[in-house]
């Protein structure tokens, strides 16, 4: 389970999951679908099939993460 910022930003690929950004937001997996069908989620995503992906970099801004200022 990704439980920093830093973890998260040194995930693969450009998108994460429901189960990933949840998390981050402090809601629901179906909460974020929920919004994402109407079309109230904030942050770019895609549906792939029933799979929502979220734009991993717009979330890491949107929670504030800054790499420069992060512990090595």
């Amino acid at each position: 389970m990704v439980t920093t910022l830093k973890e998260l930003a040194a995930l693969p690929g450009n998108s994460v999951g429901t189960k990933e950004a949840a998390y981050f937001l402090g809601t629901s997996r179906w909460g974020l679908t929920l919004a994402a069908k109407q079309g109230q989620l904030g942050l770019p995503f895609v549906f792939s099939g029933n799979r929502l992906k979220i734009s991993k970099a717009a979330l890491l801004e949107y929670c504030g993460y800054k790499p420069d200022e992060c512990e090595e």
